[in-house]
């Protein structure tokens, strides 16, 4: 059996979680300073929050980028439904961008369409770093500017991704990661938050739980150190925030973040070279000098293929080899049916696309074999 996806679980878990359960403190408290600190460092950047899930993370950067209930959020719809039901759920609207064809990702010239033809009622942009590969951030960079309006990244996919030879957060206002159970780094569930502003950061910090700032009732190390019904809650906030059990399991993985990344990455390459003179199907562009992390490895049915993709599908996981379709577009769906448009990119890419295991448990031999019977499927 070859599993798209596997959830890594070091030992070290275990002892993490009692000694939080022991401690009689399971809610946000030191083991979710300590991981704070230790991801701050990782992903570079002081102006990181932890939150309880991803989709958690997306709302709050929605918030923070002033979406109401009348403004519209430009989004793609080729990506997991958690990225749109945040738009959704604080009562905005959605204007769906189309995406690259090859890619999977939002197109920059179809951004800057929409963003002229919206004008001022769009209030933010929502990209998606695909399968762990992120999308043209320069080009989402300098279309965000001319118009005047922040950048979203949802990054659930991309955890230790760059661009450029730089983190992949420092070309967005906002970017959300996930640490949900199937992701590179684990929590079981949770996420987190970048901002890219001083301000923001801070006005995150109380958002997440309800509008109080927790961290000022913390020493250094997280521990309580009294009360705070001394203090005013000037803006109404969410229960957003991780708790100590979450964080006990994160900090757990915290020495094993660079053999996962390496080893999707190594997978990744194989891919790259078992397929490279096959034409039958192909792997989506990425752009030039980026870093994907890998969390799949997509590719592309193409027209000379003997099997159709869901053809292929089905053959493939007959074999043990749990091949598949990981979102199908989010405008398929009946909850985002008033926004229905021509989204030619969206139609070609979602028909054809389709990833493979690439995963941390999968051995050289493993990667050939799959590749090997894609080949020989797909062969006329």
């Amino acid at each position: 059996m070859y599993p798209l996806f596997k959830v890594h679980t070091p030992e070290g878990a275990l002892g993490n979680i009692k000694e939080v359960l022991e401690s009689g403190f399971i809610n946000e408290g030191v083991q979710v300073t300590q991981l704070t600190q230790q991801l701050q460092k990782i992903l570079n950047s002081d102006k990181l929050i932890l939150t309880n899930s991803c989709t958690s993370a997306l709302t709050l950067a929605l918030k923070l980028a002033d979406v109401t209930c009348h403004s519209r959020v430009l989004t793609t719809p080729m990506t997991c439904v958690a990225t749109n039901t945040p738009i959704i759920n604080l009562c905005s609207h959605i204007t769906w961008a189309d995406i690259d064809p090859i890619s999977g990702m939002i197109s920059v010239d179809d951004v800057d369409k929409k963003l002229s033809e919206f004008m001022h009622s769009i209030k933010a942009i929502m990209a998606v770093a695909w399968a762990g590969t992120p999308p043209d951030l320069e080009g989402l960079r300098d279309v965000a500017n001319k118009h005047g309006v922040p950048l979203i990244l949802d990054a659930a996919h991309a955890f230790g991704a760059t661009y450029k030879g730089r983190p992949i957060h420092e070309f967005a206002d906002y970017t959300c990661y996930s640490f949900q159970a199937i992701k590179h780094f684990t929590t079981g569930d949770g996420g987190a938050l970048i901002c890219s502003n001083a301000d923001k950061h801070a006005r995150s910090k109380s958002l997440k739980w309800f509008g109080l700032d927790r961290d000022k009732a913390k020493d250094d190390n997280g521990n309580w150190k009294g009360q705070q019904w001394d203090v005013d809650i000037s803006e109404a906030g969410f229960k957003f925030n991780m708790n100590n059990i979450s964080a006990a399991v994160g900090l757990a993985q915290i020495d094993h973040i660079d053999m996962i990344l390496k080893a999707h990455r190594k997978n990744a390459e194989l891919y790259d070279e078992y397929f490279k003179t096959h034409t039958m199907v192909k792997h989506s562009s990425r752009p030039d000098d980026c870093e994907s992390s890998f969390w799949v490895y997509t590719m592309l049915v193409q027209d000379n293929s003997k099997l159709s993709r869901d053809q292929l599908l089905k053959a493939l996981n007959a074999e043990g080899i749990m091949a598949g379709v990981v979102h199908i577009p989010n405008d398929d769906y009946t909850a985002f049916d008033e926004y229905k448009t021509d989204l030619p990119g969206v139609r070609d890419f979602s028909s054809r696309q389709f990833s493979l295991p690439c995963g941390w448990w999968l051995k050289q031999s493993d990667i050939k074999h799959i590749a090997d019977r894609v080949k020989e499927l797909t062969n006329e």
